[in-house]
C-alpha cells in the first residue's frame, strides 16, 4: 500500500498539464447498439443470445442458436456474433465497461455515440442514462439514433395498452420528443455540431406528416439551437449488368428533407445474391458497390448547397455478417466482406474527398456485434477498425493521433477488474480504484505516458495482492449431492423440474469463502426446448437473477455438453434445501460441479 501511497502526489501534478486532441470543430460519431447484459451484473443476457428459425432462407442454415451461457472449450461464451470481443462477455451497464468503451472511442477521435433508443420506457432508455452518466466525467457526448419503429410497433401498447392506434402512438412520440430535448439534446452530453445538437433518425415508424405534427406539438424554447436531424436513407437499388445502381431520388426522402431532416446514409444496399463465393448468405455487396451507394449522398447532399440548419455527414462502416440474428427473424443472411480492412479503409477515403464539405462522420457501428458491423476490439480483428478510424479522423478533424492511446483503455479496464474480483478479499480495495480512477481522468484528457506509468505502478501493487490469494478446489458429481426427480435409463427427466441439494459441508465452504464456479451437465437436444437453471439467490430484482443459465435445444438428436458459470455473488446456498432446480422438456445426466474457493 506504500507503493500507491506514495505516487498520489504525482498523479495531482499529472493532471495539471494534460495533451489534448486539437482539432477544428469537425466531429465524428458512432452507432451504439444495446442492450447487452451479463448474469453476473443484470441476471439476464439480453442481445448476447439469440434463437430463431431460418426456413424462409436460400441457404441451408434452417435455425441459428446462440446460447451465450455455455462457455466453450477455450473459455469463451457462444454469443451471437461473428466476431468475438476483446473484453469478453460484458454488461452494457458496467460502469466500468462504459469508461473502456468510452475511453477507447475517445482515444480514436471518436466524439461521442448514438444509442439506438426508441421511447420511454424501453430498455434503451435505462443504457441511455447510465451512459450519460458515464460519459459525463470524461468530456464524451451522447445522443440516439431515434428508431421510432419501435414505438409503432405493439411494443407501447404492452406498456401502455391506451396506445394503440397511430394517432395515440404520433401523440407519443411528441412526448418522447420533447424528453429527448429536455434529456439528451440540451443535457451536458449533448452532441453538437456547428453549435446545435443534432440526432440521427433512424425511422421505420412515423410517416412525415406524423412528424410534422410532433415537430409542431414541440418546439425549443429560450432561444435554444434547433436541432439538427439526420435522415436515414438506404434505398435498395439493382444490379444492371452486373453493377450496382443506386437510388438516387425518390418521394418518400424528399419529403423528409421538407421537414428539414438532412438524407444520410446507413448499411449499404445488398443485391447480390448468395453464390459459389458466399454459399452461407443470401445477399451480399462487393466493395465496388458500397462506394456506388455513397455517390448519391456525394452528389445530392455533401456537394449540393447547405439549407439552415442543415448538417452534413459523411458515412462509414467496416463490413457487415449478421450470422448473429439473420435479420431479426426474417430468414435473409447478409455479407459484405471486411475484405481484412480493406472496406472501411476505402470507405473513409470515399469521404475524406469531400471533408471540407462535412461537417461531421457517422460510424455503424461501435458494438452491433449480432449484426456483425461493430468496430469495437474483437480477437478476430484486434484493433484494425480503430486504428484506421484514428488515422481518418486525425485528417478529418485535424489533430496529431498518439498511436499509444488506443490499447490503454482495455489496460485500464483489466486491473478495474482485478480490483473488482478483490474487493471481497481485502479491506483496502479502495486505494487502488482510486489510483484508477485517476488513470481514468489522465486517458480522458489525452495525458497518455502518464497513465501508462500509472497503470503499470498500480498493476505492480494489485498483482502483489493477488499472489496472496489462496485458491482451494472441490467438485461434486450427481453421487455427492442429492437430486430429486424423474429419472430414466441414467438420465433425468427435467419436463417436470429435479431439484439440486448440496451437503452440509459443501454449503458451509460455500457460504463462508468466495467462490466461483461452473455446472456441467449433458442434454439430449431435443427439438424446440428451453432448459433452464436456476438457483436460490439473494439479489433483487430476484426473477432475474435466480437464473442461472438457459440453454436452448436445435433437435440434433445428439447429447450435448453444457457449462455455465456459477457466480457466488448471485447464488444463495440454503443448508438442507435446493440449491439449484432445472427444468425445461428434455432429459439432462452427468450433473457435476466444479468450485474454486478464495481466501487471502
Amino acid at each position: 500500500m506504500k507503493t500507491l501511497r506514495s505516487f498520489w502526489l504525482c498523479l495531482t501534478l499529472i493532471l495539471l498539464f494534460p495533451v489534448t486532441y486539437a482539432g477544428n470543430g469537425k466531429k465524428i460519431y458512432a452507432d451504439y447498439h444495446g442492450v447487452r447484459y451479463t448474469r453476473l451484473h443484470d441476471g439476464k443476457l439480453g442481445r448476447w443470445s439469440y434463437f430463431a428459425k431460418t426456413e424462409k432462407s436460400a441457404t441451408s442454415t434452417r435455425l441459428i442458436c446462440y446460447n451465450a451461457d455455455q462457455v466453450t472449450a477455450d473459455g469463451r461464451h457462444e454469443i451471437a456474433a461473428a466476431h468475438y470481443p476483446l473484453v469478453g462477455l460484458q454488461s452494457d451497464l458496467d460502469d466500468d465497461y462504459l469508461e473502456y468503451q468510452i475511453l477507447t472511442a475517445k482515444a480514436a477521435g471518436i466524439d461521442g455515440f448514438f444509442i439506438e433508443w426508441g421511447f420511454r420506457p424501453h430498455e434503451n432508455d435505462v443504457l441511455l442514462k447510465a451512459m450519460q452518466r458515464v460519459a459525463a466525467k470524461y468530456d464524451f457526448e451522447i445522443g440516439i439514433n431515434w428508431c421510432d419503429g419501435w414505438l409503432y410497433y405493439d411494443w407501447i401498447t404492452k406498456i401502455y395498452p391506451q396506445i394503440s392506434d397511430r394517432a395515440a402512438k404520433t401523440r407519443y412520440m411528441a412526448q418522447c420528443y420533447q424528453y429527448l430535448l429536455d434529456s439528451v439534446l440540451y443535457a451536458r452530453t449533448a452532441p453538437l455540431v456547428n453549435g446545435a445538437p443534432v440526432f440521427y433518425h433512424f425511422g421505420g415508424g412515423a410517416r412525415p406528416d406524423e412528424f410534422m405534427q410532433v415537430l409542431e406539438a414541440v418546439r425549443p424554447d429560450g432561444g435554444r439551437p434547433v436541432p439538427s436531424i439526420l435522415r436515414r436513407w438506404a434505398e435498395w437499388g439493382h444490379l444492371a449488368g452486373g453493377v450496382y445502381q443506386p437510388v438516387t431520388s425518390g418521394s418518400d426522402i424528399s419529403a423528409w428533407k421538407s421537414l428539414g431532416e438532412t438524407p444520410t446514409a446507413w448499411i449499404p444496399a445488398r443485391v447480390r445474391k448468395g453464390d459459389g463465393a458466399y454459399p452461407s448468405y443470401d445477399y451480399w455487396a462487393s466493395e465496388e458497390d458500397v462506394l456506388r451507394f455513397l455517390e448519391p449522398f456525394r452528389d445530392s447532399v455533401w456537394l449540393a448547397l447547405r439549407r439552415p440548419h442543415e448538417v452534413k455527414s459523411g458515412f462509414v462502416m467496416p463490413g457487415m455478417d449478421n450470422r448473429g440474428c439473420a435479420g431479426w427473424g426474417h430468414s435473409v443472411f447478409y455479407l459484405i466482406d471486411r475484405n481484412d480492412g480493406s472496406l472501411y479503409d476505402r470507405m473513409w477515403q470515399y469521404c475524406m474527398q469531400s471533408k471540407d464539405s462535412l461537417d461531421m462522420m457517422f460510424i455503424a457501428s461501435w458494438n452491433d456485434f449480432t449484426e456483425g458491423h461493430e468496430i469495437a476490439p474483437t480477437i478476430e480483428c484486434g484493433y484494425r477498425e480503430l486504428e484506421t478510424t484514428m488515422k481518418y479522423a486525425a485528417q478529418f478533424k485535424e489533430f496529431v493521433p498518439d498511436g499509444k492511446a488506443l490499447r490503454l483503455p482495455y489496460r485500464l479496464f483489466v486491473e478495474r477488474k482485478n480490483v473488482e474480483w478483490l474487493k471481497p478479499l481485502i479491506p483496502g480495495w479502495q486505494q487502488f480504484a482510486d489510483s484508477l480512477d485517476q488513470v481514468a481522468s489522465m486517458l480522458a484528457k489525452g495525458a497518455y505516458d502518464a497513465a501508462e506509468r500509472t497503470l503499470v505502478r498500480c498493476g505492480q501493487a494489485v498483482e502483489t495482492v493477488k499472489k496472496r490469494v489462496r485458491t482451494r478446489t472441490f467438485s461434486l458429481d450427481e453421487a455427492g449431492m442429492t437430486i430429486r426427480g424423474a429419472s430414466k435409463k441414467k438420465a433425468w427427466n427435467a419436463t417436470d423440474g429435479l431439484t439440486l441439494t448440496l451437503g452440509v459441508k459443501a454449503n458451509i465452504d460455500l457460504n463462508t469463502s468466495y467462490n466461483r464456479g461452473f455446472m456441467e451437465f449433458e442434454y439430449l437436444d431435443v427439438p424446440d426446448a428451453a432448459l433452464f437453471v436456476r438457483s436460490a439467490t439473494r439479489k433483487e430484482p430476484k426473477h432475474d437473477f435466480d437464473t442461472v443459465g438457459k440453454i436452448m435445444t436445435t433437435g440434433s438428436g445428439l447429447w450435448k455438453k453444457a457449462r455455465v458459470t456459477l457466480y457466488g455473488e448471485n447464488i444463495a446456498y440454503p443448508y438442507q434445501k435446493p440449491a439449484f432446480y432445472l427444468k425445461g422438456g428434455t432429459m439432462v445426466r452427468n450433473i457435476s460441479l466444479q468450485y474454486d474457493l478464495y481466501t487471502i
